[in-house]
């Protein structure tokens, strides 16, 4: 028997369940008309019957969340809910199996090919006409999945907009005009770059990135296509292949939107861009370029402000670490200084912190290299080796500039210490990066640079070490017994049980198990004993050792905590700390 989808239907449905009553159920009967126009004069399209439900409901103060209304669908058809993960969907399959209008028209979309059959999102799961169509086209078995129309029309959108975009540009392209490097100084043969086809593809692309929270967008040449792949959550996945021969004027579109030298393909450039979102928001994202083997890999570092700028407790510190890091500012002058690796999560620390800091009364003035968030509340200065700016001499010219807080990129080499460390004896809060290990050996790398230990003892309010861990998905992850194994990696009494979170990977999280990311942090507050052992010359291990017994947490011991906490797994902070 055909059963058609349609909004009495429903009500039928979430009256059976219980979910809405019978005063409910004809309150939404009776205003579907009004509400259907309001809805088409608000979004300018004609409404999908879950969707239409769903606005009536938002507006009425019934509560029905989508997933669970779609869950109940899936329920009645006999099929699975699924969130639609745009990485794994099969593109080049599905755009194979369906048309762009027939996706958008039937709300349907091809996930990929499991064994002989292909797994179809439906936003109507009860369409056996779609069904069977496709069954008879392909010759495959369909099996449907309930997927919520605005997800199906999404990924239609993006998946065919790109692959139409980047195929038609190809097409333009012929292969003679993509040259590997022992031929690079023939690539300037490329058309227009105001092709349509390359700028709504490059446009696809940076939205999807954005939209994805990708932190870095990876455009690699390879002998035959070129990959596109996103890092998401500190790790790259493959998202988009194309022919090689769209690989030029796809990088050169990217090249004149960054404003750098189209015909230059030779030698390394920089660039940025600035995008704008539909809704108004604004997005920075810092280009990079150098010659490979097949052609110019570029990657672009995608700095988006909301997710880059956090609160200070958001960034990982427990409540006794944020109060003596609040403490170390508080003091408006002397240094704070931020340690650990590359990736570490260095530049949100400060960013986050001069956002704190930021009133009407503070001049803050920062030296960068390169300028990664541009801020409207600072005032910012970009190294330039070429103008004689370096973090150096930049900094003796910005203490002409009465500043209250100055922050410096990174300390690379003595005269960058020297100059920090007075403008710190003089009156100012610096706030800067040091590559190193962790807080202790923090004060030898100074020492190595030649500061005095008398000075370093004197201007030093804290030093922060950092490393970044993947949280823990809150939608898969589930509580495990700690194994005897992980207790002695990381030394705990193997007759204690301890239990902490794992995760077996969903939708959600991409089935890696984790979502978002967070520091785990060992923060040392300089005191007065401290700052006598320093000026004493005292070993990394004395000054270590005096910190753990004035309370320090140490990075060990704040993983641990995240571990305790259900934050992050066994596995990750293992791999944060480099245990062997």
């Amino acid at each position: 028997m055909k059963i058609d989808m349609d909004i009495n239907f429903l009500l039928d449905m979430l009256q059976e369940y219980s979910i809405i009553d019978q005063e409910q159920k004809d309150i939404i009967s009776n205003r579907r008309d009004y509400y259907l126009s309001l809805y088409e004069n608000t979004h300018k399209k004609p409404p999908f019957v879950t969707e239409l439900l769903l606005f009536i409901c938002s507006k009425e103060s019934i509560h029905i969340e989508e997933e669970q209304l779609l869950k109940l669908i899936a329920a009645r058809a006999g099929c699975d809910f699924m969130v639609i993960d745009p990485l794994k969907v099969d593109s080049q399959f599905a755009v194979k199996i369906i048309s762009s209008k027939y996706g958008i028209i039937n709300r349907v979309i091809p996930l990929y090919k499991q064994g002989e059959d292909i797994v179809l999102a439906m936003a109507d799961p009860f369409r056996i006409d779609i069904i069977d169509q496709l069954s008879s086209t392909t010759g495959c078995n369909i099996i449907p999945v309930v997927s919520s129309s605005s997800d199906v029309e999404r990924v239609v959108s993006d998946i065919f907009g790109f692959k139409k975009s980047i195929k038609a540009a190809a097409e333009d392209f012929s292969k003679e005009n993509f040259n590997n490097l022992e031929q690079l100084t023939d690539l300037g043969k490329a058309k227009s770059m105001d092709d349509k086809h390359i700028i709504n593809a490059v446009d696809y692309m940076l939205k999807y990135a954005i939209e994805q929270e990708a932190s870095d967008i990876h455009i690699e040449p390879k002998r035959e296509e070129t990959h596109i792949r996103f890092r998401l959550d500190g790790l790259l996945h493959t998202i988009y292949s194309f022919p090689s021969e769209a690989h030029l004027p796809f990088v050169s579109r990217l090249k004149m939107l960054a404003r750098m030298d189209i015909a230059e393909k030779r030698r390394p450039q920089d660039g940025r861009i600035k995008v704008v979102m539909e809704n108004g928001f604004e997005v920075e994202l810092r280009a990079s370029t150098v010659p490979v083997v097949n052609g110019e890999k570029m990657v672009l570092r995608i700095l988006e402000s909301g997710s880059f700028i956090k609160k200070i407790e958001d960034i990982g510190f427990s409540l006794d670490q944020k109060e003596v890091f609040l403490s170390s500012l508080k003091r408006g002058y002397g240094m704070v200084l931020v340690t650990g690796p590359t990736g570490s999560g260095k530049s949100t620390t400060l960013y986050s912190t001069l956002k704190k800091l930021t009133s009407s009364d503070n001049n803050i003035i920062s030296v960068e290299d390169p300028i990664e968030i541009v801020m409207e509340e600072i005032n910012q200065m970009g190294v330039n080796p070429k103008a004689g700016i370096t973090f150096s001499t930049a900094l003796r010219h910005i203490l002409r500039q009465d500043p209250d807080i100055v922050m410096i990129g990174e300390i690379r080499d003595k005269e960058t210490a020297a100059n920090a460390v007075q403008a710190a004896l003089t009156g100012h809060l610096v706030l800067s990066t040091l590559h190193t290990n962790d807080t202790a050996s923090t004060i030898e790398r100074l020492s190595d640079l030649g500061i005095e230990p008398y000075l370093i003892a004197g201007v030093i309010n804290s030093i922060i070490a950092q490393r970044l861990v993947r949280k823990v998905c809150p939608f898969c992850s589930f509580t495990r017994e700690m194994s005897e194994e992980e207790k002695i990696t990381l030394n705990l009494p193997v007759e204690n049980e301890y239990d902490i979170r794992d995760s077996e990977g969903c939708v959600r999280c991409r089935y890696t198990g984790y979502k978002g990311r967070t520091a785990i942090i060992e923060i040392m507050h300089i005191t007065s004993k401290m700052r006598s052992l320093i000026s004493s010359g005292s070993t990394i291990e004395e000054i270590r050792n005096n910190a753990v017994m004035d309370g320090m947490i140490t990075l060990k011991e704040s993983a641990i905590k995240k571990l305790a906490d259900g934050v992050s797994t066994f596995n990750e902070i293992v791999k944060a700390l480099y245990f062997e």
